[in-house]
């Protein structure tokens, strides 16, 4: 298509819609776009690239619109999809556009359960800070050491985030088996997205047939800690694997791995390598999760010939992608994150971080709950995954556009929690939240709000109370 044309994107506010359409921006396409008038985490980036959002009405299609792409969040019954339809449009989903977009690079597609965001931002600013200027699409709202979550570069590869979730509400064929990758990331397998996938054993055919689509002549970097990745390895024999993890009988083994609250580093043993040691690496974004998204990030740069010494002056460099482990402020003895965790690993993961991080502190935890399917079938997961937390708050489920029933609810969810934790409680109204916090707040604190809907927006109001605590 050529690049004087019109897209439309209808759900441009979405991580991935807005990062595609600031790259077909940059591509030279004419951008418009349409969403609900509520606040996202995208609305800075898309002003920042001057992409006019507008509300959804059938007027945004005009007869000059050559391309539209729907996000998969919505389908027929919204009016800009009834219209396009109406009009025999070019309609396509997201990733069907971004294969599109992507066109002749060589791809490198990063997949996992946890940590595709990162290790995709990662690994797209290793390239960049090398010279290579790659093209990229990150998951995120921004990442702070690229300014943005898209580039259209004049390099070589394309660095993309490669989602296992459905292509469209009508289509549950998952997005990432639009791409034909040249290298592949595969972080993590194991149980998500329940009104998709019925079994750990449905997720681990989806990134099986992905791990199939890899071009024969490229390789896939992936994480043996998990058991269904180390099937993966068994089961395809013809093509080429770099495993990793803190697993023994990885290629690349994490060894020396600190993370207090003086300093995160690790080194790497490889076993191809004749037991050679790479490192020490130093990282400014803490825990055992970015660890392994780092060390992902290394081997595959490491593969495309790029230094020892250039990847770790890349990693210490390297700031966190918009709510991951995200500072917003920090005051007399306070501080306030914010995390996109909303898995039961992640969960773990992340509180267990800010526990080596901040030992001395009080961790206040702000969770809400991401759909009604992963609260019910993950719930004894859940039950278990806010250990390192002091106090626990659950707020109301974030329920997905396409669930229709209300199956659990946060009650529930609290009431599952409090089998293994003594200081949960399930509070519906946020100010309420953020009220009894400050009443009883002992410093020093951590108060961290986690969950992939809307609950970074709790920031401001924590914000503006603690101002009110004397000091």
């Amino acid at each position: 298509m050529a690049t004087n044309k019109k897209i439309h994107f209808i759900g441009i506010k979405g991580v991935g819609m807005s990062a595609l359409a600031i790259l077909a921006k940059e591509k030279g396409y004419e951008v418009t776009g349409s969403d609900v008038d509520e606040t996202f985490v995208t609305d800075e980036i898309l002003n920042k690239s001057q992409i006019k959002v507008t509300d959804f009405d059938e007027n945004n299609l005009s007869q000059k619109t050559d391309l539209v792409v729907v996000s998969a969040a919505y389908d027929k019954d919204n009016i800009e999809v009834k219209e396009a339809h109406k009009k025999h449009f070019s309609i396509l989903t997201y990733s069907d556009a971004l294969s599109l977009l992507i066109d002749h690079s060589k791809t490198i597609a990063v997949s996992g359960i946890h940590g595709k965001t990162t290790t995709t931002a990662l690994i797209s600013f290793i390239l960049r800070e090398a010279g290579f200027d790659p093209s990229f699409i990150i998951g995120a709202g921004e990442v702070k050491s690229l300014k943005t979550n898209a580039h259209f570069g004049a390099g070589d590869y394309f660095v993309v985030e490669a989602d296992e979730y459905r292509k469209s509400q009508d289509n549950p064929q998952p997005k990432f088996l639009d791409l034909n990758p040249q290298i592949e990331i595969i972080t993590s397998i194991e149980m998500d997205h329940p009104d998709l996938f019925f079994s750990i054993e449905d997720v681990y055919q989806a990134f099986y047939k992905f791990a199939c689509r890899l071009k024969r002549d490229g390789f896939i970097v992936i994480c043996t800690d998990y058991p269904k990745a180390r099937k993966i390895v068994r089961s395809i024999a013809d093509r080429n694997f770099e495993t990793y993890g803190f697993e023994l009988n990885s290629n690349w083994k994490i060894v020396n791995f600190i993370d207090d609250e003086k300093e995160t580093t690790f080194s790497l043993i490889s076993s191809k390598q004749g037991s050679q040691q790479y490192g020490p690496f130093k990282l400014k974004i803490p825990g055992r999760a970015n660890v392994l998204n780092s060390t992902a990030a290394i081997i595959t740069a490491l593969k495309l010939g790029i230094s020892q010494e250039q990847i770790k002056k890349s990693l210490a460099e390297f700031s966190c992608v918009k709510r991951r482990f995200e500072k917003i402020a920090t005051s007399d003895g306070i501080v306030l994150l914010d995390d996109y965790a909303h898995h039961p690993r992640s969960i773990n993961l992340t509180l267990e971080t800010i526990r080596k991080k901040y030992p001395n502190s009080k961790i206040y935890c702000i969770f809400q709950p991401h759909t009604y399917s992963r609260t019910k079938i993950l719930l004894n997961d859940f039950a278990k995954a806010f250990s390192y937390a002091d106090k626990v708050y659950i707020v109301d489920i974030y329920a997905s556009a396409r669930e229709k029933e209300v199956i659990i609810n946060s009650q529930e969810l609290t009431n599952a929690i409090s089998k293994y934790h003594r200081d949960v409680k399930y509070i519906p109204n946020w100010d309420e939240i953020v009220e009894e916090i400050a009443k009883n707040l002992k410093k020093p604190a951590v108060i961290i709000s986690l969950g992939a809907g809307d609950i970074y927006k709790i920031q401001d109001k924590l914000q503006n109370k603690l101002k009110e605590i004397p000091k």
